[in-house]
């Protein structure tokens, strides 16, 4: 049996994104924004605590957990944590 601590990816202000190999587990702070960019690659959120302001391109709309929400590659997002948040991300 091996365990090993989680190792932290980023941590400021916002929250904790904690480092799970190919899998990311984000901890956001109520009032924080998160993304607010587009990126080259598609990806997964898997929103499994909490609530969200979410904007996909030109549209947002409010979204509680559990939601998963695909972002595809060079779409504008941006996510507003309405609560403390947990997210999955892949």
């Amino acid at each position: 049996m091996k365990i090993e601590k989680i190792k932290i990816t980023k941590e400021d202000d916002r929250g904790i994104i904690y480092d799970c190999d190919k899998v990311g587990y984000i901890f956001r702070n109520k009032g924080t924004i998160s993304a607010n960019h587009t990126h080259e690659e598609a990806e997964t959120l898997y929103l499994v605590q909490g609530k969200i302001e979410l904007t996909i391109k030109n549209k947002t709309e409010i979204v509680k957990a559990p939601i998963k929400v695909r972002i595809e590659k060079n779409v504008y997002h941006k996510l507003i944590a309405l609560t403390d948040i947990i997210i999955i991300r892949d």
